[in-house]
């Protein structure tokens, strides 16, 4: 190994160290909004600034590369590798500092270096919730990818429709997560996960660097046909519509259960217990189908051969695992009231089909 390659080592892990810790000092120090969330035994109230944070960043990053030029955006592409290498290896060391010291969730070792021994660690004296901060830090490190990326071709100056659109439709993803934060106090991560290797090495590593696939793909910049801008628009948004949906009414049941959701859908339940109208009365985990039809738009717009198309492949085979194990845990939970559930709404993830 040269001593060009050790440079290149060094500064990637400065690189990615310096932006992590620079998210996790401005979620603790910008003002924050406070909010009660649905879990029983993680904190009594969350710190929110995730919004915030993610303005201040992007906007500097932009800033850096894009007005300034203090930052060559070419030798941040030749890095880019190196870049996802050093964000695993902070990975594979926040687990075991965050797993190690606690006492055992499993028989086994490993089972608990990959779920997690904690659920809802605390940090900087009760200050940092542990996966606010790790979503944080994903959700901010995949919109600087794709940042860069719309960088990366602009300098070409051709038409980039297919990239526009494709930094567009990802960035209204990543923003509008923030902006709902809040919701997501209420879902799946929050209520049943621990913090392992899963959730860590997903948010530092899995988030930034896998789901905006294209960024490792050579994309052809093509001004996209008026059809076909469309198409990918009207397929993400629907998958929008039904994932806010559906997070949005679940969360306005859990804080308010007689309220009626978008004014006009009525809470109905089974025994107060399961949740079976509006979004949530055409499929047990419609939620699923929207995020994966997000997915299926910005492969559409990219229009970059088959590689993009392994984000929502991904959410394919994520979703059908999980909703299988959560079907198996919900049907132990619910007992009676879990098989009236699936006789009324009978359909998994797709309505009509699965």
């Amino acid at each position: 190994m040269t001593n060009l390659d050790l440079n290149e080592w060094f500064f990637a892990f400065i690189h990615i160290s310096f932006i992590y810790t620079f998210i996790t000092f401005l979620h603790l120090f910008v003002p924050a909004y406070h909010i009660r969330g649905y879990v029983h035994d993680g904190p009594p109230i969350y710190r929110l600034n995730g919004l915030r944070v993610f303005f201040i960043v992007s906007f500097l990053f932009i800033i850096c590369i894009g007005y300034f030029e203090f930052i060559d955006i070419q030798y941040l592409i030749k890095l880019r590798i190196k870049h996802a290498i050093c964000a695993c290896l902070l990975g594979l060391i926040f687990t075991f500092i965050l797993v190690l010291p606690y006492k055992k969730n499993s028989s086994s070792f490993w089972l608990d270096i990959y779920l997690g021994r904690l659920k809802n660690p605390q940090w900087f004296f009760n200050r940092v919730d542990g996966k606010i901060l790790l979503y944080l830090i994903g959700g901010i490190g995949l919109e600087l990818n794709l940042i860069l990326f719309y960088f990366e071709y602009l300098q070409e100056n051709k038409s980039m429709t297919n990239i526009i659109l494709y930094v567009f439709l990802f960035s209204f993803f990543t923003i509008e997560y923030f902006y709902h934060e809040y919701v997501h106090l209420y879902t799946f991560d929050f209520i049943i996960e621990y913090v392992g290797f899963k959730l860590v090495w997903g948010c530092l590593v899995f988030y930034p660097f896998f789901y905006p696939t294209a960024i490792w793909c050579k994309i052809h910049p093509i001004r996209l046909s008026f059809n076909r801008q469309i198409f990918s628009i009207c397929i993400f948004f629907l998958g929008w519509i039904l994932s806010r949906g559906a997070n949005n009414q679940k969360y306005l049941f859990r804080t308010q259960p007689n309220a009626l959701f978008l004014g006009f859908i009525r809470p109905i339940t089974i025994n107060g217990r399961l949740f079976c109208s509006g979004w949530w009365s055409l499929s047990r985990h419609i939620n699923y189908l929207g995020d994966t039809l997000m997915a299926i738009g910005l492969s559409l717009a990219i229009h970059g051969g088959i590689f993009p198309w392994l984000y929502p492949l991904y959410y394919i085979l994520l979703f059908i695992a999980r909703e299988r194990t959560d079907y198996e845990r919900c049907k132990k939970k619910y007992g009676l009231d879990w098989n009236e559930y699936c006789r009324r709404v009978p359909y998994r993830i797709i309505p009509f089909l699965y």
